[in-house]
């Protein structure tokens, strides 16, 4: 392994405490979505949407679309149940441009739970003396990354903000390729970190130097294990007790 000069980050669930935010916006997501289309009162039709994003109650589906997809998918898997159930067409028309208006708004509301999931700026600090370059690789949109990130006061650590409204989605490795362009680093001296097996595997596809699956989002050891290089409990862990990077230490 070549050394590690830089690192990309996912945000929901590797940055972002998943639970606190994404469980209550995809609900009020869901409720404002029928609201708008005039069903009301339907809690089977709302469980059956829920559902088909990947969440069930409180549990999240590490492989549903809540979890890894992007905001098309999440519209698009709306739009199919709704059709399903014989939704008029068109009260369907032109609700992907209002859902991604309505996401950034709820997420902007519920602000007060968008909880991060480590000391980022100490983390983010540390990496930038190592000489770390750092970016964030998102299925997520901009406008509601960089909300996140602002509120956290971390925007300008990074270096890149990949977001699935301006690139292509992970597992795709647009978001590496051109994070190493920009940075000028080849794709052997990134680390990506991430939750999901969508992480991993964007992080494979893009010939990174090193794959970290992280516990603080929605999936456990044994959905990441066969792809990751190195598992934490959060991204807290990637600076080891004497001040080094867990790779330092781990893969000597």
């Amino acid at each position: 392994m070549k050394q590690i000069r830089g690192i990309l980050f996912d945000k929901d669930g590797t940055l972002l405490d998943f639970y606190s935010s994404w469980v209550l916006l995809a609900t009020q997501m869901v409720d404002c979505l029928l609201e708008k289309i005039g069903i009301t009162d339907h809690p089977l039709i709302k469980e059956r949407l829920l559902n088909s994003i990947g969440l069930h109650g409180n549990h999240v589906d590490p492989l549903g679309f809540l979890a890894s997809g992007t905001t098309q998918d999440i519209f698009e898997a709306f739009v199919h149940e709704l059709r399903e159930i014989n939704v008029n067409q068109d009260k369907l028309e032109h609700l992907a441009d209002w859902m991604t208006t309505e996401l950034y708004r709820l997420t902007r509301e519920n602000r007060e739970n968008l909880k991060p999931t480590a000391d980022l700026p100490h983390l983010l600090e540390i990496l930038r003396q190592h000489g770390m370059k750092i970016g964030v690789a998102t299925a997520d949109d901009r406008d509601s990354t960089n909300f996140f990130l602002d509120k956290m006061g971390i925007r300008s650590y990074f270096d890149f903000i990949g977001t699935s409204d301006y690139y292509e989605k992970k597992p795709s490795p647009k978001m590496i390729q051109t994070f190493c362009e920009i940075v000028h680093i080849s794709a052997e001296e990134v680390a990506v970190a991430g939750d999901t097996v969508v992480d991993l595997q964007f992080a494979k596809n893009g010939s990174a130097g090193l794959a970290i699956g992280v516990l603080s989002g929605v999936s456990g050891t044994n959905e990441l294990k066969e792809l990751a290089d190195i598992i934490l409990s959060s991204v807290g862990d990637i600076i080891a007790e004497d001040g080094r990077l867990i790779w330092q230490n781990e893969l000597k």
